[in-house]
């Protein structure tokens, strides 16, 4: 499932501890005024493998439907759709959801085809904590759609 087993989390709580206090350390040398949570907080380098280096677009034609605050990490609600004529020559390929502060940052990947009709998919994920949620979308004609929107969840998803 989208959680660690309780050896493995412990594991990747010491390794995020030590790039936080290694960010921290750097944050602090360089005097930078405290990030602000924005699209530019994407987790790009993951993106970018994903789109094989393509940079992709901001877009309202693809819509991350999500409620803002939700009681349950373990089965947040969450529409994807994709404004698509989903024709041969132009639809929508696959859409990737991604939750930075989730243990795995990939949460699910839809794939499309033509005959889809619509690119459009509802279901639950769970989240491990308060973030941000991006969806990537991959189009018949190699470029990519992003969207994000924050959540706030009470309780963890992942929790043991």
């Amino acid at each position: 499932g989208p959680c660690m087993s309780d050896a493995t989390r412990e594991t990747s709580i010491t390794r995020r501890a030590l790039v936080y206090r290694i960010g921290l350390g750097a944050a602090v040398l360089a005097f930078a005024p405290p990030a602000t949570a924005t699209a530019t907080d994407a987790p790009m380098a993951e993106i970018l493998t994903l789109t094989g280096g393509r940079m992709p677009v901001a877009s309202d034609r693809l819509l991350l439907d999500m409620p803002r605050v939700f009681a349950n990490g373990f089965t947040v609600p969450m529409t994807i759709t994709v404004e698509s004529p989903m024709s041969e020559t132009d639809h929508v390929r696959q859409v990737h959801v991604l939750a930075p502060g989730n243990p795995f940052l990939k949460v699910a990947s839809f794939h499309f085809t033509p005959d889809s009709g619509e690119a459009r998919v509802s279901t639950r994920i769970r989240l491990a904590q308060p973030q941000h949620i991006y969806a990537l979308a991959e189009l018949s004609d190699g470029s990519f759609l992003l969207a994000e929107t924050w959540v706030e969840v009470k309780t963890n998803g992942c929790a043991g």
